[in-house]
């Protein structure tokens, strides 16, 4: 299954890229995302992060891509995997067109088919709010 959300966004790219990247900070504004187990500040690509989330079993996290208009990453768990990627297109002087994909396989997503349609614009919503300076 596959989800997409869109968003114009009142911050740089830099400062969204910023955010996505600040992987210890992940789990205060992604709520799938319970904890990481990481020295680094910024997410290092192609580095499997041991993480805990909202699925059974141990899991990982992998950003498959850091750049400033593009993040992808993918988290691995028992039955369980979602692919993801942001993409970030500078409209204006701070202000940036976001959009988020993810797509999910496994046993796990299959029996959860739907559930998870609206939580682009979720995670678009909390994104939102940290770079405009909420939290």
């Amino acid at each position: 299954m596959e989800y997409v959300g869109r968003r114009i966004v009142n911050a740089s790219s830099a400062t969204i890229v910023g955010i996505l990247a600040d992987i210890r900070r992940l789990p205060e504004w992604n709520t799938a995302i319970l904890s990481v187990t990481t020295g680094d500040a910024q997410a290092i690509a192609l580095k499997t992060y041991p993480i805990r989330a909202k699925l059974p079993g141990a899991c990982t996290m992998t950003y498959d891509t850091v750049s400033t208009s593009h993040i992808g990453w993918r988290v691995d768990g028992f039955h369980a995997h979602e692919t993801g990627k942001w993409t970030l297109v500078q409209v204006a002087d701070n202000v940036t067109e976001v959009t988020h994909t993810i797509r999910h396989s496994g046993a796990v997503f299959r029996l959860l088919a739907g559930a998870f349609r609206t939580v682009p614009g979720l995670r678009l919503d909390r994104l939102q709010r940290r770079a405009e300076g909420g939290k």
